[in-house]
């Protein structure tokens, strides 16, 4: 047997991902200057793998720098936001109805499980916990539905769907609403009618989401 220690992730990696949670997480805010100064005070990030990370978060979207100013977090547009909701309420809607129709005990009782530990997050006011189980929490249907490629499309906007969780969450009576929504998806995937649960849901989260950019 060939055993060999992981490899260690490369620094441009841990870069980029400590920044990107940043972002995700609002420790930096949107339009919010980022540099290597600050990198290294906050994030304990060196020069050459920020300058690294930089250049694959601006290919992303997530940064964008002005020419002898420095290197900015890009905004969340509105465009962004109808886009992703008209995306996921196409997919989840798809994947609820597929899902319901063969569900098992087995399933939903690992759905209920991650809206139980919700309301333990809740009670914490943890809301970065609180947004990676509702992310877990709708990966579960994703999975269920067995289909790698809506999995793979649900991957690529899961991290935009965190950062916009932070907006959505913004106060404790929405965090109640969405551990209410979600078992109402649970027992519509149960009854066999989720379809309309899954659609007010996501509905109500686009709208809190954009009240929060009104504001």
């Amino acid at each position: 047997m060939d055993l060999k220690l992981p490899s260690p992730v490369p620094l441009r990696i841990q870069a980029y991902n400590i920044l990107k949670e940043a972002i995700i997480s609002g420790v930096l805010k949107e339009n919010e200057m980022i540099t290597e100064r600050r990198a290294q005070e906050q994030f304990h990030i060196s020069r050459t793998p920020f300058r690294e990370a930089i250049q694959t978060l601006e290919a992303e979207g997530w940064m964008y720098t002005i020419p002898y100013k420095g290197t900015y977090v890009s905004p969340i547009t509105a465009k962004e936001i109808e886009d992703i909701f008209e995306l996921r309420l196409i997919l989840e809607t798809s994947v609820v109805r597929k899902v319901q129709s063969e569900i098992d005990n087995q399933s939903l009782n690992r759905l209920e499980a991650l809206v139980t530990l919700m309301e333990t997050e809740m009670a914490k006011k943890n809301i970065y916990q609180f947004i990676i189980l509702d992310r877990d929490f709708h990966r579960v249907l994703y999975e269920l539905a067995n289909n790698d490629r809506l999995l793979t499309i649900s991957e690529q906007i899961s991290d935009m769907m965190r950062r916009i969780g932070v907006k959505a969450l913004h106060s404790l009576p929405r965090w109640q609403d969405v551990i209410k929504e979600h078992r109402k998806i649970i027992e519509g995937l149960r009854e066999g009618r989720a379809e309309e649960a899954i659609i007010d849901h996501l509905k109500k989260t686009e709208e809190e989401v954009k009240k929060t950019y009104e504001e």
